[in-house]
């Protein structure tokens, strides 16, 4: 067994360093955060070379890859994407490897206490101290914080906005408030229901409509969904339509719900008279766990942002944060209550930040 100690100036480049000297196999041993006027991590790792076929193995991999054709260049964006996604998987791979042989991370006090703030606002142990690498007080953190997360406005001019989500998450009536604001904005908004599952959510919706005096029309197809929102854009600028909800690990479903909305997105007559979003709707009074196991699933779809319902009904909202670095979506906005039409906030970004780190809107109430 070979034993060995790698510096750098943060987690994610010592990890680096151990997967390229001692290969994928290497167990992480123990870690450490060393301050001083150049700060900078340890990290002990340790491989067993008696492992000979995993060696092979990985030789052989990378040898086969060599004839494999080159890959279409990515975006700046992209691969922005792909370097954080790098980043998380070694710090996730790290604190598990430590959690496995019984070890704990050593971090300066004030560090250490930004780490479990965060862990007790539900922010997953490797986003924490992904945060904590790069801030030292707590306005630092709400800054770094800040820098990561988006806001979608509000403008729902010239849209069809879809509401998805698992079941149970408050997709009907979240429209009911959707459309009650953009009625009171003076647009003019249909509503189309595909939930033909529940025979309560068509009533539910259809009372909605009649007192909005809005127009509802029920589709079970893509082709009814098609020929309904054709038929709207004659006398309408924004339409909601509201979907079924089920597991998202229900792979049919998924499936069923991707060619749903890449027959409308390739639709060149539908793109002439609406613009479609894709809002997934989660509810953060829901298991972080969950909410996490969710998005392998959702990520599959064309989501356009995020929202978040039940506020009222959480107490901690450290997933929020979670999801928007799994998912790199803006949020568009967040339900707080069942009332139609006034539980429903468009908040900025400050506001969704101070939302995150703790159970109110004030930072200043704050103490670490």
């Amino acid at each position: 067994m070979k034993i060995k100690k790698f510096k750098a100036k943060t987690f994610g480049e010592a990890l680096e360093l151990v997967k390229r000297e001692l290969g994928k196999e290497a167990i992480i041993i123990s870690t450490e955060e060393k301050r001083g006027l150049r700060p900078w991590v340890e990290i002990t790792a340790a491989v067993d070379y008696e492992d000979s076929f995993a060696e092979y193995r990985r030789n052989f991999t990378q040898f086969r890859d060599i004839n494999k054709p080159p890959k279409e260049p990515a975006t700046e964006t992209t691969e922005e994407i792909l370097r954080l996604k790098e980043e998380l998987m070694n710090l996730k791979d790290t604190l598990e490897e430590m959690r496995n042989n019984g070890y704990e991370i050593s971090l300066p006090l004030n560090k250490r206490r930004l780490f479990y703030y965060l862990k007790e606002r539900a922010v997953r142990d490797e986003f924490a101290l992904r945060l904590c690498e790069k801030a030292k007080t707590l306005e630092e953190l709400a800054s770094l914080i800040s820098s990561e997360i988006d806001i979608r406005n509000g403008d729902f001019h010239r849209k069809a906005v879809m509401l998805i989500g698992p079941t149970g998450v408050g997709k009907t009536t979240t429209v009911a408030k959707l459309a009650a604001k953009a009625v009171r904005e003076g647009r003019r908004v249909g509503i189309i229901n595909l939930d033909t599952y529940r025979i309560g959510a068509i009533e539910q919706i259809r009372i909605y409509a009649r007192i909005l005096g809005i127009p509802l029309v029920v589709a079970s197809n893509i082709y009814e969904l098609k020929n309904a929102l054709k038929n709207l854009s004659i006398t309408k600028d924004t339409v909601f339509i509201d979907t079924v909800g089920r597991r998202p690990s229900d792979q049919k479903y998924i499936e069923e719900l991707n060619t749903l909305l890449k027959g409308i997105l390739k639709d060149k007559d539908l793109k002439e008279v609406f613009a479609l979003e894709v809002h997934l709707l989660m509810g953060i009074n829901a298991d972080d766990d969950m909410l996490v196991e969710a998005s392998r699933f959702y990520r599959k779809l064309p989501i356009t942002c995020l929202a978040f319902t039940k506020v009222d009904e959480a107490v901690r909202f450290g997933s929020i944060y979670n999801l928007v670095l799994l998912y790199q979506k803006p949020v568009a906005y967040i339900t707080t209550g069942q009332t139609v039409p006034d539980d429903i906030e468009f908040i900025n970004k400050q506001e969704l930040v101070n939302l995150i780190l703790r159970k109110g809107y004030f930072l200043s109430e704050v103490e670490v």
